[in-house]
């Protein structure tokens, strides 16, 4: 019987196919891994909305917060600010360090309660104008305001002077405002001790800034008049100091300083 012929396919030929289709599988299982993970990852970086407290106005640097200051925000949480305050209420009792615009996240390192940062920084040098000179003057609970006032306040001098130390005639005690808008420089003497936020007791002098000539009227009222001390309202207070009187140039110290120059400038026995 005649045998019939046939090829049986190669070892080889059945292989290439088999290969190619693990080859397109494997593309396709690595295409759709990279697709799904790109979609899992968009979907895990899509920033959520968080309440946060905003400034509603631009609080100055040392100004009190009070509750129609700020109000609620929304951040993502990406940009979300370090130790930001969420409720309106952690706020209460607390002052700008620094100053926040409207609009600005309230983050715990630009506010606080602690009276020593609110007075800010002090400096190796002290921050005088041209044209004025820095003078301590004496303090304390009666005279100063309890101890309120602070560095960077603006303070008035009043003077309780008797006029018998100008003129005889019907001497008696006179109370007059002598200098107003008068810069707090630093409050205390320098310390290198340091405060950690725990009170230290009241201040027995105030560093201020004032003209040469001022200053020798001040040393005189101070050896003869009563001085007291009036606090002003953080809203009234002055970037720069006030203009000298025109009669005492900053720049210039006048003569002797007694009764008849205190009186011409004041009138206290008027």
């Amino acid at each position: 019987m005649a045998t019939i012929g046939q090829s049986k396919p190669t070892a080889t030929g059945i292989r290439t196919p088999l290969f190619i289709l693990g080859v397109a599988l494997a593309l396709l299982a690595f295409l759709l891994m990279l697709v799904f993970g790109a979609i899992f990852a968009s979907r895990s970086h899509q920033a959520g909305s968080v309440r946060v407290v905003i400034a509603s106005q631009d609080i100055a640097q040392r100004e009190p917060i009070t509750a129609d200051m700020i109000t609620y925000g929304t951040v993502s949480s990406d940009s979300l600010p370090p130790k930001a305050f969420t409720h309106v209420a952690d706020l209460t009792g607390f002052a700008a360090i620094v100053e926040i615009l409207k609009g600005q996240v309230v983050t715990s390192n630009i506010v606080s309660s602690n009276q020593d940062l609110l007075a800010g920084a002090t400096s190796s040098f002290l921050p005088i104008p041209t044209g004025y000179i820095a003078l301590t003057l004496p303090t304390g609970e009666q005279q100063g305001v309890a101890g309120y006032i602070a560095q960077g306040d603006y303070i008035n001098i009043i003077a309780t002077v008797n006029t018998g130390l100008i003129s005889a005639t019907s001497p008696r005690a006179v109370t007059r405002t002598v200098f107003t808008s008068v810069y707090v420089v630093r409050v205390g003497p320098e310390s290198t001790v340091p405060r950690q936020g725990v009170a230290q007791g009241l201040a027995s002098s105030l560093t201020v800034l004032m003209s040469e000539c001022d200053a020798q009227y001040v040393t005189w009222l101070t050896l003869n008049a009563s001085l007291k001390y009036v606090l002003l309202s953080y809203h009234d207070y002055q970037q720069t100091p006030p203009p000298a009187d025109s009669a005492c140039p900053p720049t210039t110290a006048p003569g002797i300083i007694g009764p008849t120059q205190v009186e011409a400038r004041w009138g206290f026995a008027r």
